[in-house]
C-alpha cells in the first residue's frame, strides 16, 4: 500500500513547493551521510471509445494518445529523514471531446514532501508533510487515478505508527490537488474540499497472511454533487478483510456512510465480496475469482442514500471504467491465466443493475450520466472484459485491454447505447 500526505506551505501555493523542496535538497548536498537517487517512469497509452458515455455524450466516438513522464528525486539522511520531489508532465493528442483537467499538464509537482522517522522501543513513528499520492486498501475509496494521464495527489499532513512489517495506523488530513494546464500551477483548496482519516492495518490472529483494514474517513465538500452549490459533510466507516497469498484469496469490504448534504441527512453503504483460488498445479496456473458488490443509491427528496466512492480507482469494475461505484449491484466472475511468468491474461464479465431507480446513473469520477427514472428498468447491462499484460523485464510493461458493455434496458430506455473500449499502453521505468 502506498501512502501520501502533503503540506499547506510546501504545496498549497503555486511555486513554493518547487523552491522549498529544491532548496532543501541542494542545502543537504554537503552532508557526507546523505544519499541521493533519481528514478522515473514514462508511459504512452492509446484509448478508443465507441459510444462514449453510453452514447449520451455529443461525441459518440473518440480516441486519443496520451503521454506521461514522471521523475522522482530523493535525498535521504540514513533512515531518519527524507526530502523528495516528483515531477510530472503529460500531453494528449487526437481527443475531440473537451479536455478534462487530468488530461494535460506542463511540468509540475506530483509529489513534494519532507519525511521524518523516529524509532521507538518496538515500533516506529513517521511524519510526512507535503504533496503525495494516496492509495489505501484496494483503491475502493482512496486511489491515485492511475488510468488518467495525470495522477491524483493530495496536499496533506500524515502521522504513521508502525509495528513490525504488518501493523500500521495512519492519521492524516488532506486536500486533493487540482491539475491546471500551465507549469507549476497545480494547487489544492482545503477550504473547498477536505478529507481526514484514521486508517489501521493489522494481521488477523487466524491463518497465515490474513489481514484487516479498519478505517474512518471524513469528507467536507463545499460544492456537493448531491446538493449542487451546497455543503456536504460525509463520514465513512469501513472494514476490509483480505489475503493476497494463495492458494485461497479473499478481499471483502463493508462500508457505512452518514452525514448531511444541503441540509438533508445521508445514510448510505456498500458491501463488496471477493474470493478466489490459485490452481498453481494446472497449466497456465488459472485463478478463478468471484467478485460481487452491493452499493446503495436512492433519493426521493428525503434522506440521501447515494453512496460516495470518494477518490476511487477509475477501473473499479473493468478497464473501460464506464460506471462509478454508486447506486448499483455488480456481479463479476473472472479468470486469471499465467501462460508464463511474464504474461498475465484476465477474462471477466460484469452483470450490473441499478440499486434504485429513484437515483441517477453515475459515471467516473462520480458524475451524473442520466437522471432518475422511477418507473424505469434496473438492468444496466453486461460488460465483457479481456486484457493481457506482458512484463518482459522488471522495468518494462506492455498492456492491451478490451471491454464491451452491452447496454441493458435501464440504458436503452433512455436512448443510451452499448460501449466499446480499447486500451493499449507501454510503460518504461528507469
Amino acid at each position: 500500500m502506498t501512502r501520501g500526505f502533503p503540506n499547506p506551505e510546501c504545496s498549497m501555493t503555486k511555486s513554493a513547493p518547487l523552491l522549498i523542496c529544491l532548496s532543501l535538497i541542494a542545502g543537504a548536498e554537503a552532508q557526507e551521510d546523505w544519499q541521493f537517487s533519481i528514478k522515473g517512469q514514462a508511459r504512452t497509452m492509446y484509448e478508443s471509445y465507441h459510444g462514449l458515455d453510453f452514447g449520451f455524450d455529443p461525441i459518440k466516438d473518440d480516441d486519443w494518445i496520451h503521454q506521461r513522464v514522471q521523475i522522482m528525486t530523493t535525498a535521504d539522511y540514513g533512515e531518519s529523514l527524507r526530502f523528495a520531489a516528483e515531477f510530472t508532465w503529460g500531453k494528449m493528442a487526437g481527443k475531440e471531446s473537451p479536455l478534462a483537467p487530468p488530461d494535460e499538464d506542463d511540468p509540475d509537482l506530483l509529489q513534494c514532501f519532507i519525511q521524518g522517522r523516529l524509532p521507538l522501543d518496538e515500533s516506529t513513528l513517521e511524519a510526512r508533510v507535503g504533496r503525495q499520492t494516496l492509495y489505501y486498501g484496494s483503491g475502493r475509496l482512496l486511489a491515485a487515478r492511475e488510468g488518467a494521464n495525470q495522477r491524483l495527489s493530495h496536499d496533506a499532513v500524515l502521522l504513521s505508527w508502525q509495528r513490525g512489517e504488518n501493523s500500521r495506523v495512519d492519521a492524516f488530513i488532506a486536500s486533493p490537488v487540482r491539475v491546471e494546464p500551465d507549469a507549476f500551477d497545480n494547487s489544492s483548496d482545503p477550504g473547498e474540499l477536505l478529507l481526514w482519516s484514521v486508517y489501521a492495518v493489522t494481521p488477523l490472529p487466524w491463518g497465515r497472511d490474513n489481514f484487516a483494514d479498519i478505517y474512518y474517513i471524513g469528507l467536507r465538500d463545499e460544492d456537493s454533487i448531491f446538493a449542487p452549490g451546497g455543503h456536504e459533510t460525509r463520514h465513512t466507516l469501513g472494514a476490509r478483510f483480505w489475503r493476497t497469498e494463495g492458494p485461497w484469496l479473499h478481499n471483502t469490504e463493508l462500508i457505512a456512510q452518514f452525514g448531511d448534504a444541503g441540509g438533508r441527512d445521508i445514510l448510505a453503504g456498500a458491501a463488496s465480496l471477493g474470493v478466489g483460488r490459485e490452481l498453481s498445479t494446472l497449466p497456465w496456473k488459472p485463478v478463478p475469482q468471484l467478485r460481487a458488490d452491493v452499493i446503495s443509491g436512492g433519493d426521493k427528496g428525503g434522506t440521501i442514500h447515494s453512496f460516495h466512492p470518494l477518490f476511487q480507482a477509475n477501473n473499479y469494475f473493468n478497464e473501460g471504467g464506464f460506471l462509478s461505484p454508486s447506486n448499483l449491484y455488480n456481479l463479476n466472475p473472472l479468470l486469471g491465466l499465467h501462460p508464463c511468468e511474464q504474461v498475465e491474461i484476465s477474462l471477466g464479465v460484469n452483470f450490473q443493475w441499478l440499486f434504485s431507480t429513484h437515483d441517477s446513473i453515475y459515471g467516473p469520477p462520480l458524475q451524473r450520466l442520466a437522471t432518475p427514472r422511477p418507473d424505469g428498468n434496473r438492468y444496466l447491462g453486461t460488460a465483457f472484459n479481456a486484457s493481457v499484460a506482458w512484463n518482459p523485464r522488471k522495468d518494462l510493461e506492455y498492456f492491451l485491454g478490451y471491454t464491451h458493455h452491452e447496454a441493458g434496458a435501464a440504458i436503452e430506455d433512455i436512448c443510451g447505447s452499448s460501449v466499446d473500449y480499447v486500451q493499449a499502453s507501454f510503460r518504461l521505468s528507469f
